[in-house]
């Protein structure tokens, strides 16, 4: 029993032990200063996690060159370090990243007065609609101006942040961006940014893999899927032209064959009198249409005279 009484209190000197590691970490690299700290947070931008980029801009009275060293979350992708150019251009920095428990060191030796980090953070909490996310930013260097934009995702409702974020604004790619400027922040502080939205579906942003056609798309593109309305507009003149071709028909059929047997079989009556059904004229009785006799009576039929045509 007392051994598990102790096991709580070695844990939290252990915890204490590295706490006061990486402040004194922290001190010994705060002799360097950064002018400005800007942190755009992307959330479920290109992947399903969130897009960390800083771009922190150098004292002008630090040596040079200047070795650096960041902490980023130990879990997260380093995807670029940079600097850039007057003109804006960006050029790689060769870096390295060790492993140091929750953190891990990005090093790097720079000339430049800015520099540009890109990391991918899988550290977004998402529960069924509510996407929850916690950023950190620990201060290894002091920085006189620390700023962080959030960028709303797509379909996501409005964020809610603790601190309260800005107001948002429009921004590029017609998306909102909210703002919140922290100000000043000395070495070994940590800055802490709790996010929550909420968002119904898992569409990104700015899907990583883009499908883009190799040639322009016209009415002419084989292949090509046909709009509802041109599908409509083709079955209805299909339709208008099987119509026409029922209704010729009809006509060619009644023109050329039923009036040709009516008058074939009218032709046969007049041409032919002997040949049509006649009523005896003594007792009534119908006869065939060869019958020259009453087949009831025997009286002689009377036939109707032939006519010359």
């Amino acid at each position: 029993m007392k051994t598990r009484r102790i096991i709580p209190y070695i844990l939290s000197l252990l915890l204490l032990t590295g706490f006061f590691w990486q402040v004194g970490f922290v001190q010994r690299q705060a002799t360097l200063e950064l002018t400005s700290v800007k942190v755009g947070l992307f959330p479920e931008y290109d992947q399903p996690g969130v897009l960390v980029v800083l771009n922190i801009a150098l004292s002008e009275a630090a040596s040079s060159p200047r070795f650096l060293t960041f902490q980023v979350p130990a879990e997260s992708e380093i995807l670029s370090v940079a600097w850039r150019t007057p003109d804006g251009e960006r050029i790689a920095l060769s870096h390295e990243i060790s492993d140091t428990g929750k953190w891990k060191d990005l090093r790097f030796a720079t000339d430049a007065q800015t520099i540009q980090i890109e990391y991918q953070d899988p550290n977004l909490l998402i529960e069924e609609a509510r996407r929850f996310y916690n950023y950190q930013w620990l201060a290894v260097y002091p920085a006189e101006t620390l700023s962080i934009t959030v960028r709303q995702p797509l379909g996501a409702g409005q964020i809610q942040a603790e601190p309260a974020l800005g107001r948002g604004e429009k921004g590029p790619g017609d998306a909102t961006y909210y703002t919140y400027e922290v100000g000043p922040v000395p070495a070994g502080e940590l800055f802490t940014l709790n996010l929550m939205y909420t968002k119904d579906t898992a569409n990104l942003a700015d899907p990583e893999l883009k499908v883009a056609p190799v040639e322009p798309i016209n009415d002419t593109t084989p292949g090509r899927t046909p709009s509802p309305l041109s599908v409509i507009m083709w079955l209805l003149t299909v339709a208008i032209a099987v119509l026409l071709l029922v209704s010729l028909y009809y006509w060619w059929f009644k023109a050329n064959i039923m009036e040709k047997r009516e008058g074939m079989i009218q032709g046969v009556g007049i041409l032919n009198p002997e040949k049509q059904a006649v009523f005896c004229h003594e007792c009534g009785m119908r006869s065939r249409p060869m019958d020259s006799y009453c087949s009831n009576c025997g009286t002689e039929l009377r036939r109707p005279p032939k006519k010359t045509l």
